[in-house]
């Protein structure tokens, strides 16, 4: 006997619950060994795998989900300790550019174990068969949103 597949609702408060846990822990040991919240992890991560470490500031804010002038305020809390900088675009770019700094590109690297870590463990005591399901729905639900995925379309679930 199969269980009874979550309705929408239920899907989208276990989603929340188990992303507030993660973040929650991320944010103290990255806070602890690294002096980073996730959410600045995130933004300097973003910009270490970027061409040339930088990203126009309107891509990045939708990237983070957040609304250009917050992504600015965050950016100025980066920009006093030396980690990011906001540059002009390149040639024939008018936006401005958020750029990492090689203290933050150093921080963000050593920051990767830690994260990659808690993630493994958030992860651990789910089947590789649901991971794929959950990427999935993850994805498709990026894509109604109107966001782009961060690694491509995901293949369909499976069915069976």
């Amino acid at each position: 006997m199969s269980a009874a597949v979550p309705g929408a609702l239920d899907f989208c408060l276990a989603l929340t619950h188990a992303q507030a846990g993660l973040a929650r822990r991320l944010d103290d040991d990255l806070g602890a060994f690294h002096g980073l919240n996730f959410g600045d992890f995130t933004l300097l991560y973003l910009l270490m795998r970027s061409d040339h470490g930088r990203l126009p500031m309107p891509g990045l804010a939708h990237s983070l989900g957040l609304p250009v002038s917050a992504l600015i305020r965050k950016m100025v809390l980066l920009e006093k300790t030396g980690l990011a900088e906001r540059v002009a675009g390149p040639d024939t770019d008018a936006r401005r550019h958020a750029a990492l700094r090689p203290g933050g590109r150093r921080l963000v690297q050593d920051a990767v174990a830690t994260v990659e870590a808690h993630c493994k463990e958030a992860l651990r005591p789910v089947e590789p068969e649901c991971l794929r399901a959950a990427h999935t729905a993850l994805v498709a639900m990026s894509a109604m949103s109107g966001d782009n995925p961060p690694h491509g379309r995901a293949p369909a679930c499976a069915s069976g």
